[in-house]
């Protein structure tokens, strides 16, 4: 498993968790107030083996270094600050990638790894370039893809 891979899982594991928790936080959860007394309740209905799992997850992220764990609670934070929109969009976004094949997924994590490796200005004119094919027809796309992908990325084919 690749270190962004693992990145990706504890990420989505630690917010998936925080979601869960955050309503009961807020007292919109199953105990409408706020109180030791109702995060113990929901705690107890709770089946087994999400507490187990929930449990699996924190130990998982207090494993993590200090740094990482800061910047896990930074985008699980900025996440939080997002309006609902655009909160849906990412869950919109990131249902999209978990349905994707496989070796979609793969190839695309590769285009990512080798992103960031180009400088800055040369990022955001791919970026844009891809920006545009959007709006053209399934196969032009594609066609115009591949040709950015060999423009940028010359030796990796």
């Amino acid at each position: 498993m690749t270190r962004l891979s693992i990145i990706i899982k504890v990420t989505t594991l630690l917010a998936l968790t925080c979601l869960m928790a955050a309503p009961v936080f807020a007292g919109k959860g199953p105990g409408k107030h706020s109180g030791q007394g109702n995060l113990q309740q929901w705690w107890q209905s709770l089946p087994q083996n999400e507490q187990q799992m929930m449990r699996d997850r924190y130990e998982i992220f207090k494993s993590l270094p200090e740094e990482k764990q800061q910047r896990l609670q930074k985008r699980w934070q900025d996440y939080r600050d997002l309006p609902p929109e655009e909160r849906k969009q990412m869950h919109k976004k990131f249902n999209r990638w978990q349905n994707m094949d496989p070796e979609e997924r793969e190839r695309m994590r590769g285009t990512y790894r080798k992103l960031k490796d180009l400088p800055d200005q040369e990022r955001q004119q791919l970026r844009e370039e891809l920006h545009q094919l959007r709006d053209l027809p399934p196969g032009e796309r594609e066609q115009r893809r591949g040709e950015l992908h060999r423009r940028y990325f010359p030796n990796s084919e």
